[in-house]
């Protein structure tokens, strides 16, 4: 998140003894579906001293019901984070809405599951941007009948204005918090085939998403996943280049790949690069940050990753619910390279969390509106 799609929640951990009840896992794999809102004006993002509204700043997420009391609450699908945060009513936080416009709380006080552990929480990721609350351990249900038991999380009181969300962190966390990763947490239980998570796309515009915890959709996948290390390191791609429109545009540095974040941050030249690649524009002037649907709509550029080549279709570079002539642009530049969820749904990513082995995977995208779910 910040440098940094849900509905496992909120969690941290799954003790050794959790069980699903009702609807068990199929062959070792959870399967999730989650939210990429378009055209949500309440979308505010604060960064430093600026304010803007963007209406194609949109994250992964999901709801989830937390405790005996089954309060929703909305979760960012996090890569660039670890921890998982739950919004309590406590905080006061009017913005942390659920997809239909409803205030989504967790009311700690009223659920009879809860086990208050005493211990302080806090992440900040910047002035605007933190969670302050307490470790507790409660039940979260994925749907009225399914439900991952005694799971810990950050109950918080006090959420940052800069960052209004829940956060489901799927990060690889440090060494000696394994505890605070939910699908480590969800293998040592018992309810997964191997300690994977992934993220597919299933619609041509990249706005249907998927998680799933221990496997992934063969019908969405074109090719078996590439595998390769990243441990001691943040969830992070090695990139070659990118070329568009016959246009080579060499990058060779790695980059944080972060569902937190919904753009694409790149070094000033490789901006410029891209910005020069795209076609002309008689609608939109150059540095505006905008461009016509219609003139990338069915074209691909090529991301080459740890020397391989993943075709990505050119609206990766546009926010996600746009199609008209004044489409704002998502790759911006900026110190550090960070690839967010604008491009990132169009190229299957999963993450092995195998403590001292953990990987990133890769795997060549394809729309599909069926489903063929196997495990890793």
């Amino acid at each position: 998140m910040l440098n940094n799609l849900i509905t496992v929640g909120a969690l941290f951990a799954v003790f050794a003894n959790a069980s699903l009840i009702h609807n068990q896992p199929r062959d070792g794999v959870i399967t999730l579906d989650l939210v990429l809102p378009t055209n949500e004006d309440l979308e505010k993002r604060q960064i430093g001293e600026t304010d803007y509204f963007l209406k194609g700043t949109n994250w992964p997420k999901a709801v989830v019901q937390v405790g005996s009391n089954k309060d929703s609450v909305l979760l960012v699908v996090d890569t660039g984070s670890w921890l998982v945060q739950v919004p309590d009513i406590s905080s006061n936080c009017s913005a942390c809405l659920l997809p239909n416009g409803e205030v989504g709380l967790f009311n700690s006080n009223k659920s009879t599951t809860i086990e208050r552990t005493g211990k302080p929480f806090k992440s900040k990721f910047d002035q605007n941007a933190y969670y302050y609350g307490e470790a507790v351990i409660d039940d979260i249900w994925l749907g009225s009948n399914f439900k991952i038991p005694k799971v810990l999380f950050n109950d918080v009181s006090d959420i940052g204005k800069g960052w209004p969300y829940g956060l489901l962190g799927l990060a690889k966390p440090p060494k000696g918090s394994e505890n605070e990763n939910v699908v480590l947490s969800a293998y040592k239980a018992g309810l997964i085939s191997k300690p994977i998570a992934s993220l597919h796309s299933r619609n041509s515009s990249g706005t249907s998403l998927q998680l799933f915890l221990g496997g992934y959709s063969k019908a969405q996948t074109i090719e078996p996943f590439s595998w390769h290390s990243i441990r001691d390191s943040n969830i992070h791609a090695y990139i070659d280049s990118f070329s568009i429109n016959g246009k080579n545009i060499p990058v060779n540095s790695n980059a944080t790949f972060d569902t937190g974040n919904s753009r694409i941050f790149v070094h000033k030249d490789v901006y410029s690069g891209i910005l020069n690649a795209l076609p002309d524009d008689p609608n939109n002037a150059k540095g505006s940050n905008k461009i016509d649907y219609s003139l990338i709509k069915d074209k691909t550029f090529t991301l080459t990753l740890f020397g391989k080549n993943y075709t990505i279709p050119l609206i990766a570079f546009i926010e996600p619910d746009c199609q008209d002539q004044h489409c704002g642009l998502m790759v911006f530049s900026t110190a550090a390279y960070n690839i967010g969820s604008a491009l990132l749904r169009f190229l299957n990513l999963a993450i092995d969390y195998e403590v001292g082995n953990e990987k990133i995977g890769l795997a060549q995208w394809k729309a599909s509106n069926t489903n063929n779910v196997v495990s890793f």
